[in-house]
């Protein structure tokens, strides 16, 4: 078995205890009156939350965009509403920063939000028009520091000049803050197998942004073959995920003929049954039985093998005899499910493991930074980086001084946020070494950076499977259903086009040929002698041209796999065999024509295959010599009609007025 994670996150933590605590408190605003809660705690308004001191306009509960940012969020202070504010119930000593969580209309909204701490001057945040129309409507952060900490109540009040302002949340560093965030287990991201420990309870994930979805427990009314999906709550970054009983699973590490080996047991429900792929040679099942072994059929089918690749990809892999051995989740499924598939076609998948509490221990905690396969020679990537306990602000340095450059050298001691940029000039694989310190306490954790080029056709046929490949530009030749044969001028493949993972829906859905595309980025295999890539993300789609067939040669083999090719003088014997310069080939109906003509030389169009060892031939249409049209291209005499002339291996008919397809369109 091979497990994987979605991104990384590991940390090294050296842990002293502290008398001196501070934190953080969080509201979230939920309505006009300024009524608000902390985490999933609605405040009383007497112990704790805020007085309205103005009511605002309204409040929106907003939405995250596909890219993880949040929008439309808050309670909405208007020019009619100008002034709308409230004062915290509670106290708080040592106030050192406020940062309040706002966003605007998409392209409006103007004023000033003012925050005060007890009889202290109130600061001010200004806040213009977004820079670029459109970007009003995400929440952002606004911070205002103190010079020197402050006691009292908080109070604020937004002064609205244009459109509307939107609060979200206030956050408070102080002395008296409230609880940590790591006072509560979490599931955090298993981004090395070396974190994991014999009875971890663990959540199995989905390896992809924006699926939002766990994997539930077995149950016979939902799947009696496979496991069903549950939706999972992730946080932004997706380095952690909510607990849910329906979704937990205890893990034992075990010996397997002396290697290590996992075992997934479902102890909360059923106590002595245990993950298994139970799919024999034919079918892809995950099941939930009560054995580990099943030496008739199944073999080791209880056992897998866990490994993280890729900067964080998670497999899985079952050490039974079944062949599909592969956790995957299968987002084309209707309902969605996670089942075993013999290759790694489907949306790969995680493990979150279940962190405890860490009490009273002064503590840096920061994800690793993996920046992934990219071909982008410059990005950044912010995260967060939490802390526990600390009573001295948090000094950052690192190693890669040549390729990596950091936002910051010194963050709150109550965590903070980190921008990490790089600069670099060619492909290759890059780290750099963060090194976080707050007096005696410190965490170092990596960066990792793998630059890619773009590959020609020629070069990504020659990837090792499951590679990630980044495709060079090229075009459609033939398309149908979620095939795509494409091309550039090194050679053909195909685009295997399972979908996006989330809806199942195709990338290429309304693709035809003579569509260029770029952008095409996916992973590699060589499926029985055909080169494919599964597009894993959205492509460019160009402007639609004419698309030539290739003069075929004179003998088809499986180098021509994939390519668009038109054979003259080729004859179809029947449903399955053409003959083709003296040589016979294997015929496939793939593009489901009513009929073939057979038994005559005919210009015959194929999309060349390989299938099991044996060359066979798409046929995409036929051309019979008396209906090419070729006596009245270009209004020339009949004589032009055997002027059939070769270009860059695409046959063309060449005439008095110029240069003429097969189908008498003119090229020049």
């Amino acid at each position: 078995m091979v497990l994987g994670t979605l991104s990384l996150c590991t940390f090294l933590l050296f842990l002293f205890p502290l008398s001196v605590a501070a934190g953080v408190t969080t509201y979230t605003f939920t309505s006009k009156t300024w009524a608000s809660k902390v985490g999933a705690t609605v405040c009383d308004r007497v112990t704790d939350g805020w007085k309205c001191d103005q009511e605002a306009y309204e409040y929106s509960a907003g939405r995250t965009a596909a890219d993880g940012r949040l929008y439309s969020c808050g309670v909405g202070v208007k020019t009619s509403t100008s002034g709308a504010g409230a004062t915290s119930v509670q106290t708080f000593q040592g106030v050192r920063q406020v940062t309040i969580n706002f966003c605007q209309n998409s392209s409006k909204g103007k004023g000033t939000i003012y925050i005060q701490v007890g009889e202290n001057d109130p600061q001010s945040i200004i806040v213009n028009r977004p820079a670029v129309s459109g970007e009003g409507v995400y929440n952002r952060d606004s911070i205002v520091l103190f010079e020197a900490p402050q006691d009292g109540a908080i109070k604020f009040w937004v002064d609205c000049t244009e459109n509307g302002i939107y609060i979200n949340s206030i956050s408070i560093r102080s002395a008296s803050g409230g609880s940590s965030v790591f006072t509560m287990d979490t599931y955090q991201l298993v981004t090395d197998v070396t974190q994991l420990q014999d009875s971890d309870q663990v959540i199995f994930g989905v390896y992809q942004e924006g699926v939002n979805y766990i994997m539930g427990y077995y149950d016979e009314f939902e799947s009696v073959n496979n496991i069903h999906a549950i939706k999972g709550r992730y946080t932004a970054d997706r380095m952690q995920v909510d607990a849910d009983d329906r979704a937990v699973y205890t893990l034992r590490i075990a010996d397997l003929n002396g290697e290590i080996a996992y075992i997934f047991q479902d102890e909360l429900r059923y106590e002595e049954a245990y993950l298994v792929a139970s799919g024999g040679q034919t079918k892809n099942r995950l099941a939930l039985w009560t054995d580990v072994v099943s030496e008739k059929s199944y073999g080791n089918y209880g056992y897998w093998n866990i490994q993280i690749e890729n900067g964080g990809e998670a497999v899985i892999t079952n050490l039974g005899t079944s062949r599909s051995k592969i956790i995957q989740y299968n987002a084309q499924n209707n309902p969605t499910l996670f089942a075993c598939y013999a290759e790694r076609s489907q949306t790969p998948v995680c493990l979150y493991r279940r962190v405890e509490a860490m009490g009273d221990v002064a503590a840096i905690i920061a994800p690793m930074v993996n920046f992934g396969i990219t071909t982008e020679t410059s990005g950044a990537k912010t995260i967060e980086i939490n802390a526990n306990l600390l009573s001295e602000d948090i000094q950052v340095t690192h190693t890669n001084t040549q390729f990596f450059s950091l936002s910051s050298e010194l963050l709150d001691r109550d965590g903070d946020v980190l921008t990490i940029t790089y600069n670099v000039t060619q492909a290759g694989h890059y780290t750099d070494t963060l090194l976080f310190t707050s007096g005696d306490v410190q965490t170092s954790v990596l960066v990792l950076l793998h630059v890619e080029n773009w590959k020609t056709v020629r070069e990504a046929v020659e990837s090792v499977d499951h590679a990630v490949v980044y495709l060079n530009d090229v075009v459609v030749t033939k398309k149908y259903d979620n095939y795509i044969y494409v091309r550039d001028t090194t050679g053909s493949m195909l685009l295997f086009d399972r979908g996006d993972g989330v809806t199942g829906k195709r990338y290429g859905a309304n693709l035809k040929a003579g569509d260029p595309l770029s952008g095409v980025v996916g992973r590699f295999i060589n499926y029985f002698g055909v080169p494919e890539i599964s597009p894993t993300e959205p492509f460019r789609i160009g402007i639609n041209k004419e698309v030539l067939p290739e003069k075929a040669p004179e003998s088809i083999d499986s180098i021509d796999v994939c390519r668009y090719m038109v054979l003259d003088s080729a004859v179809v014997n029947g449903w399955t065999e053409l003959s083709y310069k003296g040589k016979k080939y294997a015929v496939e109906n793939k593009f489901r024509l009513s009929s073939f003509v057979q038994d005559v030389p005919t210009r015959t169009y194929v999309i060349v295959s390989y299938d099991y060892d044996v060359v066979t031939l798409y046929i995409v249409k036929q051309d019979t010599y008396s209906a090419q049209g070729l006596d009245t291209i270009g209004n020339q005499p009949s004589a032009f009609k055997n002027r059939i002339i070769e270009r860059n291996g695409i046959l063309y008919v060449e005439t008095g007025q110029g240069l003429y397809t097969l189908q008498g369109e003119k090229v020049i």
